[in-house]
C-alpha cells in the first residue's frame, strides 16, 4: 500500500459490509458490482466465483475502485482505487477466519452460508488512491 489511510477510512474498511467494486470491460465500460470485502490492514480482500466477469476484468484490466456509501447526505463517501489480481483459486472463504467472522452472520440471515463455497476466488486490491468527502461535523 503506497497511501496512509485515515483512522476514519481504515475504520470504515474493516466496519462497512457492502461495497461497490468497479471494473472495467473489455469494451472500456465501468461494471460495478456490489461486493462483500474485508479489510485486512494492508490490502482489500473480495470472494466471488471463479467464472464471474469481474475476474476476467481484473486479468484484462487490474486497475479498479471500490466505492463506499456516503451518509445518505453526501458525506463520508469514500472511494478506493488500487490494482487487484486473482490472489488464489479453490479457498473457501468460510475457511478464511477475519472474512467469515465478518460475514458468516449475514451468509446465514440470506441463506448462503453452504453457497459460498462456490464463491472460491480470492482476489486481492492493493491500495494506491483514497477519495473521500467530509464526514458531517
Amino acid at each position: 500500500m503506497s497511501t496512509e489511510l485515515t483512522p476514519e477510512v481504515s475504520q470504515r474498511l474493516t466496519s462497512d459490509h457492502y461495497g461497490w467494486l468497479t471494473t472495467v470491460a473489455k469494451s472500456g465500460q465501468p461494471v460495478p458490482r456490489l461486493v462483500w470485502f474485508y479489510f485486512d490492514g494492508t490490502d482489500i480482500v473480495v470472494y466471488t466465483m471463479p467464472g464471474a466477469a469481474k475476474v476476467r476484468h481484473i486479468t484484462a484490466q487490474p486497475r479498479v475502485s471500490l466505492n463506499l456509501d456516503s451518509d445518505g447526505n453526501g458525506a463520508g463517501i469514500i472511494a478506493i482505487g488500487g490494482t487487484a489480481s486473482v490472489d488464489a483459486t479453490d479457498s473457501d472463504p468460510r475457511g478464511d477466519e477475519a472474512y467469515w467472522a465478518k460475514y458468516s452472520a449475514d451468509a446465514e440471515k440470506f441463506g448462503l452460508t453452504e453457497a459460498m463455497a462456490a464463491y472460491n476466488t480470492r482476489l486481492r486490491i492493493s491500495i494506491d488512491k483514497v477519495w473521500t468527502t467530509p464526514t458531517e461535523a
